[in-house]
């Protein structure tokens, strides 16, 4: 019991450090895209994100092993066995190494080929592609290295330590950002030169800080044919379920590109920037209860592993709700607000993906559960038909249509039908009931959207358009959702603790 208690308040606690992390890092995200899209330009910002989308279609292979390195030293982490957690560290970064050859062999090969034979760039733009496109091949090399690192800080649970490299990194791309109204000479090779150093200094602080801190993280050569086997094996069907989301969520960006041009890929991108922004806000209570959902697997305590999916699940998806739900409203306004100007399709752009957002937040902890059990063949080739499956009637639907949201819509019922896959899954694995699901995750949110809708679009079509309107909507949307989940999305003992933490603050402050 007191063992729980302890994982609790650690879990509250590095929720807290995230969210100074989130709010800091937002804040900065946000004003550097206004800067960014201002000083580039639409052609050039658009330019930018479609650019570095080639080489992230190759991320999947990076993907895949970020998950299994983040599985593995957190599972040998939990069983408390520091030398098989010295070799996982170890071997891990050798197949990262390896893996950084792959990523530049395949963009060198295949990513130059449709640079130069498919990709739409506007006239005299070509040779500023060309220079981002490597700059780009270089950052993702350094990224992929300093995954172990991360992944060991992450096991640890020193959320404080993350956040505060986070908001190193993301001071030093404001930085670059701000010095671009200075520079006389071409903005976006500029932008993606000092761009690329930034990663750089984010592994030197990794390295130093995990080799004073984690004994595990000091590299030797180490090679287990059997342990090889096992993490690559894990991380090959991993790479599959990567590389289906990364296939289609950056192939409808090149299908933009293809059917619009890349005034409509910098729609996307600040649709993405937001999109960003409200996961990130969720997130942070996800990272928290990562490591504790796997380490709870690793000791065989299934019934706090469910109770760990069920909250994360529930509390995810609310304050996903909270923050996204006034933005549908008031797109608008801030992007206004935020941008001035903005490209077309990007008010529908933003309200189609952030419902995307919040059917994903339902279901991102069974992701995690998988992960613990390391049973994850089913589970990525299921991900992967219904990406895959989703891919052609994405691109025949903007074909025949001509509509831009058409491959949101489609990428709408994509996440439904996956939803609904993962949840039996589970239940397979590790007996997940999905009467409780439906019950007390399902049931819950449909009820809470419902009734917390009501008022605040009606107040919105009231209203007029203006500071005073805006905040009014906003205001009154919160206080809905908020009403809404107390009333309907807390259990009976959750509304007794939340009085109860709340009547000791009171106290405390008397």
């Amino acid at each position: 019991m007191q063992d729980i208690s302890s994982n609790n308040n650690r879990i509250a606690k590095n929720t807290v450090f995230m969210y100074i992390r989130m709010f800091i890092t937002m804040s900065i995200s946000l004003y550097t895209s206004r800067v960014l899209l201002r000083t580039l330009g639409v052609e050039d910002y658009g330019l930018f994100n479609v650019v570095a989308g080639i080489i992230a279609m190759f991320g999947f292979l990076n993907g895949a092993m970020t998950n299994t390195t983040s599985r593995y030293i957190t599972f040998y982490l939990g069983k408390g066995n520091l030398q098989q957690l010295n070799n996982v560290f170890s071997m891990a970064f050798i197949i990262h190494a390896f893996i950084a050859v792959i990523i530049v062999l395949l963009g060198e090969t295949v990513g130059l080929w449709y640079l130069y034979e498919k990709l739409v760039v506007p006239d005299g733009r070509f040779d500023a592609a060309m220079w981002l496109y490597q700059l780009t091949i270089m950052t993702t090399v350094i990224n992929i290295l300093y995954v172990p690192y991360n992944s060991s800080i992450v096991a640890h649970e020193k959320m404080s330590t993350f956040a505060y490299i986070s908001i190193m990194d993301s001071v030093l791309k404001l930085i670059v950002v701000l010095s671009l109204y200075w520079v006389t000479y071409d903005k976006l090779i500029y932008y993606g030169t000092l761009m690329a150093l930034v990663p750089i200094i984010n592994i030197l602080v990794y390295y130093i800080y995990c080799r004073k801190h984690f004994k595990e993280t000091k590299i030797h050569w180490f090679w287990d044919t059997r342990l090889f086997r096992e993490m690559f094996g894990f991380a090959g069907w991993s790479l599959l379920g990567n590389f289906s989301y990364i296939f289609y969520t950056q192939g409808v960006n090149l299908m933009l590109n293809a059917f619009c041009g890349t005034g409509v890929n910098a729609a996307r991108a600040v649709a993405v920037q937001i999109e960003g922004v409200v996961r990130q806000f969720a997130s942070n209570v996800q990272t928290a209860l990562n490591p504790q959902i796997i380490k709870s697997y690793a000791e065989g305590n299934l019934q706090r592993m469910f109770d760990l999916i069920t909250a994360s699940s529930k509390y995810c998806f609310y304050l996903l709700f909270l923050l996204s739900f006034p933005i549908m409203l008031e797109a608008d306004y801030i992007l206004t607000i935020w941008l001035g100007e903005y490209p077309e399709h990007t008010v529908s752009f933003v309200r189609l993906i952030l419902i995307i957002v919040l059917l994903d937040g339902m279901v991102n902890p069974m992701f995690i559960a998988n992960l613990a059990t390391g049973k994850v063949k089913i589970y990525q080739i299921t991900v992967s038909i219904i990406a895959y499956g989703f891919m052609p009637i994405t691109y025949l639907a903007m074909r025949f249509s001509g509509v831009p949201e058409t491959v949101f819509v489609c990428q709408l019922f994509s996440s439904i039908v996956a939803i609904i896959a993962r949840v039996f899954i589970m239940r397979n694995q590790i007996s997940f009931p999905i009467k409780l699901y439906v019950r007390k995750i399902v049931l819950p949110n449909i009820e809470v959207c419902g009734v917390a809708s009501i008022l605040p679009i009606y107040i919105h079509s009231m209203v007029h358009n203006g500071l005073g309107g805006f905040l009014v909507t906003v205001m009154v949307a919160v206080c809905s959702v908020c009403v809404s989940v107390y009333f309907l999305g807390m259990t009976n003992n959750e509304r007794k603790l939340i009085i109860s933490k709340a009547k000791n603050y009171i106290k405390i402050r008397k």
